[in-house]
């Protein structure tokens, strides 16, 4: 295993900027757990870095589980990958996973014993979804079953690092809204990623321009989008956000609507990965909205 070579596949498939994305998340929940749970546990600088370091370990693990499931295929359409091309091996991969889930563990066990259900949970899913819930060749022909089935994890990864905060569990409703965020922010991001132009549509790659039509998926994510606002936006008003916060995310969504708009009447290929870099935009800022919100209020 050459550093050199690890390092390239972060970069090509698990970058700092999806690090920093989880990070965001992990204090996006700390934050919604200050304001709203009073009973809420004061943690140490320490037992934050080692939360930070094991949710972008859960989520490297996700993206392991799919380097393994995707393997042949993504051979076939990717050869010039990192790890198809043969500079990084699966058991690499998995070496790293595993030391991460050591991390995950310890983390949740100095956080209490709720915590360590709550992960136990959360990762049992997830090798549901490592396997496609057994149900691999069905869920292939139904990409947004599919979609829906795998998205569900984010609900239990928030409960889990909820839980860290407030283990005694007694108030969800924070909980409730963050997952509801979290579920509709991530969804959106999924669907947009997987809407091409008609002329740059694989046959060997799934999309949702392809599953449920072109016109289709930019109007199912535009509604998936449009969900996440609305809840944003609930929160925001719960934690008496200022103006500023209401502008920004009306602004993105009304600029991703613009966009998909125009890539209806004539799809631009570049023009719709844009499109996806608005709708990822959406979900940072909702959350570091949260964030600064709650830490001014605090001030």
């Amino acid at each position: 295993m050459i550093p050199k070579d690890i390092f390239a596949y972060f970069q090509e498939r698990f970058p700092v900027i999806n690090m920093a994305l989880f990070a965001i998340l992990f204090f996006t929940v700390n934050a919604v757990a200050v304001y709203f749970v009073s009973t809420g546990t004061t943690r140490e600088i320490w037992w934050m870095l080692l939360g930070v370091v094991a949710v972008i370990s859960f989520f490297f693990r996700l993206r392991v589980f799919d380097e393994i499931k995707d393997f042949d295929i993504d051979m076939k359409n990717h050869p010039q990958r990192v790890l198809q091309s043969g500079r990084v091996k699966k058991k690499h991969l998995i070496l790293i996973s595993f030391v991460g889930t050591i991390i995950e563990i310890i983390w949740s066990l100095v956080s209490g014993f709720p915590v360590l259900i709550c992960w136990s949970i959360a990762v049992g899913y997830s090798l549901l979804m490592r396997y496609e819930f057994f149900v691999g060749d069905f869920l292939n022909r139904h990409l947004l079953l599919y979609a829906i089935t795998h998205m569900l994890v984010m609900p239990l990864i928030i409960l889990w690092v909820y839980s860290g905060f407030h283990p005694q569990l007694d108030l969800l409703f924070p909980f409730y809204i963050l997952a509801g965020l979290s579920l509709f922010s991530g969804f959106s991001f999924e669907i947009a990623r997987k809407i091409y132009a008609p002329e740059a549509e694989k046959s060997s790659i799934d999309s949702y321009s392809n599953s449920v039509g072109y016109n289709g998926s930019i109007i199912l994510v535009l509604v998936v989008l449009l969900c996440g606002v609305l809840i944003q936006s609930y929160l925001l008003h719960k934690i008496n956000s200022r103006t500023w916060t209401y502008f920004l995310i009306s602004f993105i969504f009304l600029f991703a609507l613009f966009l998909y708009l125009k890539n209806i009447f004539k799809p631009v290929e570049k023009s719709l990965r844009t499109a996806e870099k608005v709708v990822s935009l959406f979900m940072l800022a909702s959350y570091v909205s949260i964030i600064i919100e709650v830490h001014s209020q605090n001030i």
